[in-house]
């Protein structure tokens, strides 16, 4: 069902997956993908060892539609299912096969608010997935993710950063900025060029990067009920303690409990999914 493209040079190495479009509606990674395979081919970029596996479409059919997904969100249940019934469930059963035939896995995403600012999740601050990240050209790091998720009920946390961490991986999720950003693209592709780099399956000398912002994640809030948000916020917004973050129509409001960031909001949740989260600068 997932269409895969494998360069393999046949010399010992580091074996690279890069997934794009988990979800369908982020067109950012294929594009990136779909051009590096290209050069590639065309011998612009040229392999010295290793392999590296390209998925640049995973979520097929919610891509040819344009939505996120089809049945459920591909990218909270990547974990194999003994007897899979949704599409993607199907899915997950064959991301999960590729990570674990894996060394390293770098997942491509992009978000849904025009300005949002590209940035990595680093959901397992190993030391390798630490030196993955400061690999990255992006100034923001996103930890504690598996946290806020722990002991939830309402949201299940199966992702393929913690698919990886699971097959002992190394693995990050590089969200790149906005899906229709011609820059993010950009951000994208010299993402993949850079972790070849890095794991010295192309040949080449990485760039020095300047220091990244780390922010921890706090908490996630899901839209209970029919609302919106107070401001049209964009991720990474910083807010106050005692801010306006929402309002429900039945007159609740929600506010910021403590100084820091608003992250990954969402205007058009729906009711039930996530509409913002919330954190705190390392």
């Amino acid at each position: 069902m997932i269409k895969k493209i494998t360069f393999d040079t046949g010399i010992q190495g580091k074996h690279l997956l890069v997934l794009g479009a988990i979800h369908g509606n982020e067109i950012v990674g294929p594009n990136a993908i779909f051009k590096v395979i290209d050069d590639i081919q065309t011998y612009k970029i040229n392999l010295k060892q290793g392999k590296v596996t390209f998925v640049p479409i995973c979520n097929f059919n919610a891509y040819k539609r344009d939505v996120r997904q089809i049945d459920e969100n591909l990218n909270r249940m990547i974990k194999y299912c003994e007897k899979p019934i949704t599409y993607e469930q199907k899915l997950a059963n064959e991301i999960c096969q590729l990570i674990k035939q894996s060394d390293v896995l770098l997942d491509l995403h992009s978000t849904h608010c025009e300005g949002d600012v590209p940035f990595v999740f680093c959901d397992y601050p190993t030391t390798d997935n630490l030196k993955m990240v400061n690999s990255l050209s992006v100034d923001y790091v996103l930890l504690g993710w598996p946290q806020i998720y722990s002991g939830c009920t309402d949201i299940a946390d199966y992702s393929t950063e913690k698919c990886a961490h699971d097959y002992q991986k190394i693995g990050v999720t590089l969200e790149c900025g906005y899906h229709k950003e011609p820059k993010a693209m950009n951000i994208a592709y010299e993402a993949i060029v850079n972790v070849l780099l890095h794991f010295g399956i192309i040949d080449g000398v990485l760039a020095s990067l300047p220091p990244k912002t780390t922010i921890r994640l706090t908490e996630y809030i899901v839209k209970k009920k029919s609302g919106y948000l107070c401001q049209n916020y964009k991720h990474l917004d910083v807010v106050q303690k005692g801010q306006k973050l929402a309002k429900y129509d039945d007159g609740e409001i929600l506010y910021a409990p403590k100084d820091g960031y608003i992250l990954l909001p969402n205007a058009d949740a729906d009711i039930g999914a996530e509409w913002y989260y919330l954190g705190v600068r390392e």
